[in-house]
C-alpha cells in the first residue's frame, strides 16, 4: 500500500512538472510591425474608475473645436466616445509607445466651490516599453504610468530594475494588452490592482470609440489616435482662449506645457510633451515623452542591449 502512494506521489510531480514546462505560445520570427500595428498591439485595458460620466474618456476636441478654456462648460453637451493619443519613437534596441487619456474635468466628491481640488482638463499617460528581437512585435520589458506629481515603474523582465524609480510590481496583462487602473475624479493611472468605488468602466482598443452605456459597462471600444497628427499639430496654438498654454524652452524650441484652461485653475494639465515628473537632476521637462530613450535609461536599469540612438522620433527633429 506504501508503494502504492508512494509511485502515485511520483506520477503526480511528475505531471505537474510536466505542466509547468510546457512551452507557452511561440511567436514566429518575422520583420518588425508597422508602429500603428505595434501601438493597437499593446494598447492598454483600461479599468476606469466612475463616480459620474466626467470620469469618460474622451478626445480633446470632444466639444468640436480647439479651444481649451471652454471644456469644463462644454463637457456636459459635448460627445464622450472614447479616444486614447498615441505615439511609437523608436531606437535600435526598443519601441517606446506612449499613450494619453484625456478628461475634462478633474473633480472631487465635494462640490469645486469647496474643495480646491478641480481643475478644467485633465490629461494623464502611460509609457510602455518594448525591446526589440527577431519577431513582429518584440518584447514587454517595462510599462510606466503618471498619476498626479508622480511617475511609477512596473516591469515585465526579470532584467529590468529600478535606477532613480524604485520597481512598484509587475505587469498585469490582458493577452498582449497590459491593464492599467484609472481613479475616479483626479484620473491618476497605476499598473497595480486597484478596486475603485463606486463603478468601474472597462475599456479595450477597437475600431470605434463609444461612449459607455452605463456606469458598469466592461467592455467599451476606444479608437486610437495618432498624437502626431493631432495634438502635436496644434503645438502653435498657445495663448487664452487657444488650445495650449504655459511654453516652455526644450532645446531651442517654444513649446506648450499645459492645456488652456481657467475653471478652478489656470492651465493645470500637461500637454503629453509638457510633464516635469521624475526628472531629477539629469532630464527636463518634456523629456519622458520627447526623448523617451534618455529618460528611461535614467528611471530603470536595463540589463540587455539599449539603445539611446533614434530611428524614429520625429519630436526631436521637427521645427
Amino acid at each position: 500500500m506504501k508503494a502504492l502512494i508512494t509511485l502515485s506521489m511520483a506520477m503526480l510531480v511528475t505531471l505537474v512538472l510536466a505542466g509547468c514546462a510546457s512551452p507557452g505560445p511561440t511567436v514566429a520570427p518575422g520583420p518588425p510591425a508597422s508602429h500603428q500595428e505595434l501601438a493597437h498591439h499593446y494598447a492598454p485595458v483600461i479599468h476606469q474608475g466612475v463616480a459620474s460620466d466626467q470620469d469618460f474618456i474622451t478626445a480633446v476636441d470632444f466639444d468640436g473645436d480647439w479651444v481649451g478654456n471652454n471644456n469644463w462648460e462644454n463637457q456636459p453637451t459635448g460627445d464622450l466616445s472614447a479616444y486614447v493619443y498615441y505615439s511609437v519613437v523608436e531606437t535600435k534596441s526598443h519601441w517606446f509607445l506612449f499613450y494619453a487619456l484625456f478628461h475634462p474635468r478633474d473633480y472631487t466628491r465635494d462640490p469645486c466651490e469647496e474643495s480646491n481640488g478641480c481643475h478644467e482638463n485633465d490629461m494623464e499617460s502611460i509609457q510602455i516599453i518594448v525591446a526589440k528581437d527577431d519577431t513582429p512585435f518584440g518584447h514587454l520589458q517595462a510599462v510606466e504610468t503618471l498619476a498626479h506629481s508622480h511617475i511609477y515603474l512596473y516591469v515585465a523582465d526579470r532584467s529590468v530594475k529600478g535606477n532613480f524609480l524604485k520597481v512598484k510590481d509587475w505587469v498585469r496583462l490582458e493577452g498582449s494588452h497590459p491593464i492599467v487602473y484609472v481613479e475616479a475624479y483626479g484620473h491618476g493611472i497605476y499598473a497595480h490592482r486597484k478596486i475603485f468605488l463606486p463603478h468601474v468602466v472597462i475599456y479595450r482598443v477597437g475600431e470605434r470609440a463609444e461612449v459607455p452605456e452605463s456606469f458598469e459597462d466592461d467592455d467599451v471600444s476606444y479608437q486610437l489616435v495618432p498624437i502626431y497628427e493631432t495634438l502635436w499639430m496644434h503645438r502653435d496654438e498657445i495663448g487664452p482662449g487657444w488650445a495650449f498654454d504655459q511654453p516652455f524652452n526644450y532645446r531651442g524650441r517654444t513649446l506648450p506645457a499645459a492645456i488652456d484652461g481657467d475653471n478652478y485653475g489656470t492651465d493645470k494639465a500637461n500637454t503629453p510633451w509638457g510633464y516635469n515628473q521624475a526628472t531629477g537632476n539629469v532630464l527636463s521637462r518634456g523629456d519622458w515623452f520627447l526623448d523617451p530613450a534618455k529618460a528611461l535609461a535614467y528611471h530603470a536599469g536595463f540589463s540587455g542591449d539599449f539603445s539611446v540612438e533614434y530611428v524614429y522620433n520625429p519630436y526631436l527633429t521637427d521645427r
